[in-house]
């Protein structure tokens, strides 16, 4: 209803939808890179943010500037009071919902041609679904926001698998083994064209100068490249000689991202099972040795799964909260790390202070366990906002 009272600014996009656990942003940022590459103006719209909310609307790379964004916000009060009137027991839309509709309508009047959108919550019932996806994507699905999703894998792929669409494409990652017959029968279901696509081999990613760190982005990359061929099914003119390109110019804070220091630091905001899985692994392949753990969460993770899978990676933890009230206390994850010596501190600030007192030359120091530490961990560390993702 509020879209369409905005003029249905979504009806006038190809619309690329991407869903899933782990590597949603990531994936949705390369095929903006890919279509930017070929030369056709992409929106981007990804969640949360690190450092601005600006970010989470971008188009050809660049965020929103601040008068569109507050030219969008007004622009939203008479439909918003249209909805109300039409439909009062909807009530008050959310933040989400209104930005959702922002970010669409602002897509719409800057003459993109495709908006690729980043699901928030979901799928089924996330805001980002009342677009009707020309190409659906979903990555690799573990477990997160089990409250809202369920608490088994074949519920939460039965609410990801929302964002699929009858005749439409559907490319999936490799996924369990549930996962993967749970979305199988959700596409015959809805007669989607499903399409698993396996990630880029280490030499292919190689090739293309793949510049985003950690095996899991060769996954990520393979899909943004296939949905982004998926799209020339729809008239875009996607050019397989930008592929190259694409891959290389993209630079996306946030998700294993080294800052050279003196110690230097990797900031990624992994905050379920299968992000933490991931980052583990990049550890070993890229430093190379266990990592001074700075870390931080929300009360609405699993912090059991997340400390699993990082503790061995973990010479010493400094345990934190995020600057947020949904932050989980920290005494609470420090208990979690039974082998690894764990301490809390008040702040990132202080946190961070102490492992670089602590660490020796040589030594690297990981910020992570929420995407909203990790922007204050830039903020800290001088790092400006990311206007641009590729020049």
């Amino acid at each position: 209803m509020l879209l369409d009272l905005l003029g249905a600014p979504d009806r006038r996009l190809g619309i690329v939808l991407v869903a899933g656990t782990k590597g949603k942003g990531s994936t949705a940022a390369l095929v903006a890179s890919l279509l930017a590459a070929s030369g056709v103006r992409a929106g981007l719209y990804t969640k949360p943010h690190l450092q601005s909310y600006r970010e989470r609307i971008r188009v050809d790379g660049e965020i929103i500037s601040t008068a569109a964004l507050n030219d969008g916000i007004d622009r939203l009060h008479q439909p918003v009071r249209a909805m109300r009137r039409l439909i009062p027991a909807a009530g008050q839309p959310t933040t989400f919902e209104l930005t959702t509709a922002l970010a669409l309508a602002h897509f719409a009047a800057t003459r993109c041609t495709v908006a690729v959108v980043e699901v928030g919550l979901g799928g089924r019932f996330d805001a980002t679904n009342a677009t009707d996806p020309h190409v659906s994507v979903i990555t690799p699905i573990s477990h997160d926001h089990t409250r809202e999703l369920g608490t088994a894998l074949r519920q939460i792929a039965s609410e990801k698998a929302g964002v699929l669409r009858p005749g439409r494409i559907a490319l999936i990652a490799r996924q369990d083994a549930a996962v993967d017959a749970v979305l199988s029968k959700a596409a015959r279901s809805v007669a989607a064209e499903l399409r698993e696509i396996p990630p880029l081999s280490a030499m292919v990613a190689k090739r293309y100068g793949l510049a985003l760190r950690g095996a899991h982005q060769r996954q990520n990359a393979a899909l943004a490249i296939a949905a982004s061929r998926a799209l020339t099914e729809h008239g875009v003119p996607f050019r397989e000689s930008a592929i190259g390109r694409g891959l290389r110019q993209l630079r996306w804070p946030g998700r294993f991202e080294v800052v050279p220091c003196t110690l230097p630091v990797v900031l990624d905001g992994a905050h379920n099972d299968g992000s933490a899985e991931a980052l583990a692994v990049a550890i070993r392949a890229e430093v190379g040795q266990r990592v001074r753990l700075i870390i931080g969460m929300m009360r609405d993770k699993d912090a059991r799964a997340v400390v699993r899978a990082l503790a061995p990676i973990a010479s010493a933890v400094y345990v934190t909260r995020p600057d947020s009230p949904r932050a989980a206390d920290p005494a609470a994850i420090a208990r979690l790390f039974h082998r690894v010596p764990a301490r809390v501190f008040d702040d990132l600030a202080s946190a961070l202070g102490a492992a670089r007192a602590d660490a020796r030359i040589g030594e690297t120091l990981c910020v992570t366990g929420s995407l909203a530490l990790v922007g204050q961990a830039r903020d800290l560390l001088g790092l400006p906002v990311a206007a641009r993702l590729w020049d």
